[in-house]
């Protein structure tokens, strides 16, 4: 069924630069796979971040060529869109391609493809709950319609210069404001400028990216009784400091790059390491991948919020979507600035997200609703084809 996947290395100028403890962004990185099935074309995306999984764009492009996908096709039961979509979601592909933001820019486009095959949204592939091991939303959060979505201010930006920008209105609107920081000290003044321009409804939270030492954390936590929680305030998978910290301030806690997958998550809370999770698709191994762990994180008391990737070019932040519009899950969910870092827009419809009343719509239209354009395919190079008479090519 699979007739062509072409793989694609999208690496495109930002017109601002994005910042954090972690590293600085001034491009995009993603890898992209654009897989036919017949005279049907879906996209997926990965976003490899070798200081989030340890992942490169090269080991990203190997791992994906490391997969058949003939012998994809042959475990898919192309008979009906429940049963293709089912079995789309057993394949299991964090097992099966090494690299969760390779596995997600492959599921990302079987899907997109798959359902453009039988003319269905997206969306729809949640509401085939079966494949997932009986983890089965339970029906009061199911949701439809515009989702709210957090600002986030990066390190380069200053926070109250940035909340003074906004019109009262949109200010009035935000739900939920995330704050890159660094230095502990600098960190309270930041939050502490935010929090005088916001109303107590809105939340807080401080995302660090691994950048303090447990004697920091533990120094500066009576400071931040506040915030709604601290994301990755120490180093990824210190699970016995992370643990003393929880337990000596009691400080919220996210994980984000400390949990990619299932095994992250049941150490973590074995631990109690941990209040949140931070689950985004290239980070965790594709959309299922992401719904199995969040779902799960809800089962044990866990809160969770919808991330973003920096510099998403188009895949990723669709199928992100169909979680931030069909699930009431999320404690928060992002959007990424794509409207801001690509002022040509790089998808048919081009992305969008209301800056007023911070809120995001599905899309609409088969599989994930969006195309590639012309502007996003000249920032594009193709490393490799496939083809079934022929198996993987350089091109």
């Amino acid at each position: 069924m699979i007739s062509r996947v072409r793989l694609h290395v999208a690496t495109v100028p930002m017109a601002t630069t994005f910042d954090h403890a972690g590293a600085s962004r001034r491009r995009s990185e993603s890898v992209l796979v654009e897989l036919h099935l017949g005279d049907v074309c879906g996209w997926g995306e990965g976003a490899p971040r070798d200081y989030v999984t340890g992942e490169t764009t090269a080991g990203a492009i190997e791992a994906v060529q490391r997969c058949d996908p003939a012998a994809l096709a042959e475990r898919i039961d192309w008979h009906s869109f429940d049963a293709t979509i089912a079995s789309i979601a057993a394949l299991d592909l964090p097992s099966l391609v090494a690299g969760p933001s390779a596995a997600a820019a492959v599921e990302i486009a079987l899907l997109d493809a798959a359902c453009r095959h039988f003319e269905r949204p997206l969306a729809e592939v949640l509401d085939i709950a079966a494949a997932w091991d009986g983890a089965n939303l339970p029906a009061g959060l199911r949701r439809s319609g515009p989702a709210a979505v957090s600002l986030v201010i990066p390190l380069s930006r200053d926070v109250a210069s940035t909340l003074d920008d906004l019109t009262p209105q949109a200010r009035a609107s935000l739900r939920h404001v995330k704050i890159k920081v660094a230095d502990p000290g600098a960190a309270v003044q930041r939050l502490s400028r935010a929090r005088d321009r916001l109303g107590a409804d809105t939340g807080i939270s401080l995302d660090v990216n691994g950048g303090w030492s447990p004697e920091q954390a533990e120094r500066i936590a009576p400071e931040l009784t506040d915030v709604a929680w601290v994301e990755e305030p120490l180093r990824a998978r210190s699970w016995p400091k992370l643990a003393r910290l929880r337990r000596r301030t009691g400080l919220p806690i996210m994980l984000d790059e400390s949990c990619t997958d299932l095994a992250d998550l049941r150490t973590a809370a074995e631990a109690d390491a941990a209040t949140h999770i931070n689950v985004r698709l290239s980070k965790c191994g594709g959309l299922f991948a992401s719904a199995r762990l969040a779902l799960r994180a809800r089962q044990l008391g866990l809160g969770c919020q919808l991330g973003v990737h920096v510099a998403e070019v188009g895949p990723l932040w669709a199928a992100s979507r169909v979680l931030a519009t069909g699930w009431g899950l999320w404690q928060t969910v992002e959007a990424g600035r794509g409207d801001e870092w690509f002022p040509e827009p790089l998808t048919e419809p081009a992305f969008t997200v209301d800056r007023t009343a911070h809120r995001v719509a599905a899309l609409a239209g088969p599989g994930t609703g969006i195309e590639p354009t012309e502007n996003l395919l000249r920032h594009t190079r193709c490393p490799a084809t496939w083809q079934p008479d022929s198996g993987w090519r350089r091109t």
